[in-house]
């Protein structure tokens, strides 16, 4: 049986008391604003519990392991997906500049980090890997031919000059500062690809569309474009054409993280069904006495128990396995699907409306299949290392 550690469990009561007292209450209307809109006072609160720094590397201050991190994101995703979506974004550009290597970049940025947690002023990041017509096939290693990418990076000598557009940046119309991955390639090919530094206060940098989504409204998506924008070589936060190895590496982390989210919303709809089949009345008594409603809400609850055990297993390996990784993520979106919609099939014509709360579930959940990496990419990510053994991949 898997338990948690003392610390682990005092983290967990932590967490969902905070979650339960502010992020409840937001979640809705965080929901319903328009696109884009950030709850700066929940941000600033979250820096009261650490959740700005916490996946900052240990040896530079930060507080949380992938498991701590993981139970966290479950907590607050049980009442709002898309906040614990913006703080995983916000913890993996930081993991990505940390995975760098650049003692400097990690000095001078944690070191503020943490200086604006203490004074309750948010400095956060972003990743900026997507584009257009480019996401999942940069980094899977059986995608023979990728796409071209439309950000490029030239160096002038000691300076890269950044040009193009990305997409689907979550959090990147607050972030502080980027990772941004370019290719250094001539032809715009993905085997040039190359992280970089890119605080967004710099000359050349604007957000030009926050997208409207379906779900996980509390994590804007946003594209932006940068125009000759110059970074120092100091700056790189790879060799040049490693950029893939740096996001193969942190993909682990993103779909545990993701994994750990998806439970979070399908405990949340699993509870908002519950209450209802004690609440409605029908044909002389409360719903839940019927076996039907019974079997639906047993096979919800063993569904969430299996995905946050192997979340948490996925979460407790170390180093952490992509494949495992991979597994938590698909098994755990999939059920969070599942999951809300049998609940709003148990709320019926109720659980249609806005009011009901479970519609929001359902799309929240939605949303975890596709992000960190598509379903169907995981799957192959599952799969590789098997075709790679029988020699059927590189």
């Amino acid at each position: 049986m898997f338990e948690l550690t003392e610390e682990q469990q005092d983290l967990q009561l932590s967490m969902r008391r905070f979650s339960r007292r502010e992020v409840r209450w937001k979640a809705r209307k965080l929901d319903n604003a328009p696109p884009g809109t950030i709850d700066w006072e929940l941000l600033r609160q979250s820096c009261d519990f650490g959740l700005i720094s916490g996946q900052i590397p240990l040896d530079h201050g930060g507080t949380m392991d992938p498991m701590s991190t993981a139970i966290a994101l479950e907590e607050i995703a049980h009442w709002d997906g898309g906040f614990a979506t913006l703080l995983s974004a916000n913890g993996l550009a930081q993991q990505a500049l940390a995975q760098s290597g650049r003692q400097d970049l990690m000095a001078h940025i944690f070191d503020a980090v943490i200086q604006g947690e203490a004074q309750r002023e948010p400095v956060l990041g972003a990743l900026a890997v997507t584009e257009r017509h480019i996401g999942s096939d940069l980094i899977h290693p059986a995608v023979s031919d990728p796409a071209r990418m439309m950000v490029t990076a030239k160096r002038r000598g000691d300076t890269y000059v950044l040009s193009g557009r990305k997409a689907y940046c979550a959090g990147g119309n607050i972030a502080n500062w980027l990772c941004v991955f370019a290719t250094v390639d001539d032809n715009r090919h993905p085997d040039g690809l190359t992280g970089f530094w890119v605080p967004t206060d710099v000359k050349g940098f604007h957000v030009s569309a926050i997208l409207p989504t379906m779900g996980l409204r509390g994590c804007p998506l946003v594209e932006f474009y940068l125009e000759g924008v110059e970074v120092p070589q100091l700056h790189r936060l790879t060799d040049e054409g490693a950029g893939r190895q740096l996001l193969a590496a942190l993909s682990a982390s993103g779909r545990s993280q993701g994994a750990a989210i998806a439970v979070g919303i399908a405990r949340g709809a699993f509870e908002l069904g519950r209450q209802h089949a004690l609440n409605r009345v029908q044909g002389g008594g409360p719903i839940m006495q019927h076996q039907m409603i019974q079997h639906m809400l047993a096979d919800m609850a063993t569904q969430i128990e299996a995905a946050r055990l192997l979340t948490y297993k996925s979460a407790a390996t170390s180093p952490l396995s992509t494949s495992l990784s991979s597994m938590a993520k698909v098994f755990a979106s999939d059920m969070a699907v599942k999951v809300a919609t049998d609940a709003v099939q148990l709320m019926g014509a109720f659980g249609t409306t806005l009011k009901s709360g479970a519609e929001k579930y359902f799309r929240d959940a939605k949303m975890t299949q596709i992000f960190q990496g598509t379903n169907e990419l995981c799957r192959l990510d599952i799969t590789y290392p098997t075709l790679q053994e029988a020699g059927l991949l590189p």
